[in-house]
């Protein structure tokens, strides 16, 4: 009995060694430096996010790579301790906001008080005030374009909250591909796309990462590296949940039932694609590449409905 338990566990070791050597070559053509990011929320009401980051931690610690963790302000307050860690062992800390709402969902003056709380507790938290900050949804839509000029006014350097592509959940089609800045000059870092026919796809993160097949995550790796790779802002997302293959499904209001199942089932390949992401590729955070990122942003404004975006440089 303990002999077949042994062969099973070094079979199931062997596998997940194979699966990631098989993700790191689709990613091969992918610049060498990005940048791994988590964000950090409480997906099913309990202490599950925290054993789960903890094992995203791990995995950046066992590739010497740097990440920008976003955590949601109700997760620092519930577990400061675990926001400590997150600093302590060499990663930023950056703000998911005040709660988990589109930001078309909020007014000025409440997401004004709300993020200075949040970031105050993160500062409070780690010694150090956040630079960076990323929209739940990434829900930096033309229905809240008043949001980079508060977050400005409010110290944050930086912003990667704007999916550029037509999207069910939000986007903002028309939008830079590339790192650029908003009028009031705060950073915007979108959300790393590939054209599937009409369409592009966040192909480094979340769901879109757990459930493209291995031929359409290389042709889209290979697209990304073609079409955007010169503006240098690439980088992964992932939330501590796609991790956790043991979690019981959660019902999400947010996600509808059918939305619920497909965050819930085939969470079993990210582990080994996130492995292979990271092999042979240099992690920095955020905070770190800034000034690079900042140097090769052109200048963007949203113009009004009906009207063309202003561009420069």
């Amino acid at each position: 009995m303990t002999v077949t338990l042994g062969n099973e566990a070094y079979q199931r070791a062997s596998g997940l060694t194979r699966a990631t050597r098989r993700a790191a070559r689709r990613f091969a053509p992918l610049p060498a430096e990005f940048t791994f990011t988590v964000d950090v929320e409480d997906h099913a009401g309990d202490a599950r996010a925290a054993a789960q980051t903890t094992r995203l931690l791990d995995l950046l610690e066992e590739a010497d790579a740097r990440g920008t963790f976003f955590v949601l302000d109700a997760f620092a307050a519930a577990d400061p301790a675990l926001v400590r860690r997150i600093a302590a062992r060499g990663h930023e800390v950056a703000s998911h906001g005040h709660d988990h709402r589109r930001l078309a969902e909020h007014r000025p003056a409440a997401f004004r008080a709300g993020m200075a709380a949040a970031r105050d507790r993160l500062a409070q938290a780690t010694g150090t005030a956040p630079v960076g900050y990323r929209a739940p949804y990434f829900s930096l839509t033309p229905e809240a374009a008043w949001v980079p000029e508060e977050l400005a006014a409010a110290g944050f350097a930086y912003s990667s909250s704007v999916l550029p592509a037509w999207n069910p959940m939000a986007g903002w089609p028309g939008a830079p591909r590339r790192p650029f800045l908003w009028p009031c000059g705060l950073l915007e870092l979108p959300v790393p796309v590939a054209r599937l026919g009409p369409f592009r796809l966040p192909f480094l993160g979340g769901m879109y990462l757990r459930w493209l097949p291995p031929w359409r995550l290389r042709q889209f790796v290979g697209r990304w590296t073609r079409e955007d790779a010169a503006g240098g802002g690439l980088w992964s997302y992932c939330h501590p949940y796609d991790l956790d293959e043991t979690e019981g499904l959660v019902r999400r209001a947010d996600a509808g039932a059918f939305g619920s199942l497909m965050l819930w089932l085939n969470r079993g390949p990210t582990l080994p694609r996130l492995q292979g992401l990271l092999h042979g590729r240099r992690s920095e955070t955020f905070a770190a590449r800034l000034p690079a990122l900042r140097a090769g942003a052109g200048a963007w404004a949203p113009a009004p409905a009906g009207q063309p975006m202003l561009a420069a440089g």
